[in-house]
């Protein structure tokens, strides 16, 4: 599944917030996060390092062992140059640790005629068996509401700021 939404900034714009310091914090310190999320700003690109902790209270307790401690290292990396058309690309992966799962997907951020366009897509695999597939609706459901959340709450910081 792919969430979009429009922001009324430039592409780079936008690229530059969800790096800006001041944001990260802001989106940790709503979304479980632990501890200040890492920028590292190269020429070729922008990684950002974030350490969440999942809702061990909302986790279903037939998945609670598969998730250990319930913390989460997200790595987001964005291509810096923009593509011909101006847009930019990056990707995102969610470490679980030992965790038999392999989540993470792509961002677009392309440019429009009143500024941009934000998506992102998630992509979810869990590798137990029988009730892997199980697990997959429940992890994917929670992320898309996850996402939808966090791009709702960039919105408001960029009108905020």
């Amino acid at each position: 599944m792919t969430h979009t939404l429009s922001y009324s900034v430039a592409p780079t714009a936008l690229l530059d917030a969800l790096g800006n310091h001041d944001y990260l914090a802001a989106r940790s310190a709503r979304f479980g996060g632990v501890g200040t999320p890492t920028t590292e700003i190269t020429d070729d690109e922008v990684a950002i390092t974030s350490v969440r902790q999942l809702p061990m209270d909302k986790i279903p307790s037939a998945i609670k062992g598969l998730v250990g401690d319930g913390q989460i290292t997200q790595v987001d990396t964005w291509s810096r140059a923009p593509g011909p058309d101006g847009g930019l690309t990056g990707s995102w992966r969610a470490d679980l640790g030992t965790a038999p799962a392999d989540i993470g997907g792509q961002y677009t951020i392309d440019p429009t005629p009143d500024g941009c366009s934000y998506s992102c897509s998630i992509h979810v695999k869990v590798k137990v068996p029988f009730i892997g597939g199980k697990i997959e609706q429940q992890v994917r459901g929670y992320l898309d509401h996850l996402v939808t959340k966090e791009q709702h709450f960039l919105a408001d910081w960029l009108n905020e700021g």
